[in-house]
């Protein structure tokens, strides 16, 4: 589209609640107010998206990516938004050298 800018800015408690408002809007969960507090927290990994000076958007692919997490699959999910895709993040953790990696069941 041309003339249209499109640009990453920082969460902050001025832009908190179009934040807040996005995930209304797109996701069937409400976040509670810890949530909001812990974006304002992790400071230039919370994003949000702006088209043309309106907020459109979240990206936290790259907060899970400093976790350890990798994209594994892409799938057709959102019914509402584009794009409709939803990424499915995998993490493999390590267990420590002499330990069994099935789960067992214990008795307490």
């Amino acid at each position: 589209m041309k003339g249209s800018l499109i640009e990453l800015g920082d969460v902050t408690p001025h832009n908190i609640k179009e934040l807040k408002r996005l995930n209304q809007v797109i996701f069937p969960v409400r976040y509670n107010v810890k949530f909001y507090k812990d974006v304002l927290e992790v400071g230039e990994l919370a994003k949000l998206a702006y088209f043309n000076d309106i907020a459109v958007g979240a990206s936290a692919i790259d907060f899970y990516r400093k976790f350890g997490f990798e994209i594994i699959e892409t799938k057709n999910y959102y019914k509402r938004i584009e794009p409709a895709d939803a990424h499915v993040l995998q993490k493999n953790l390590k267990v420590p050298s002499g330990q069994n990696a099935d789960v067992q069941k214990t008795d307490n």
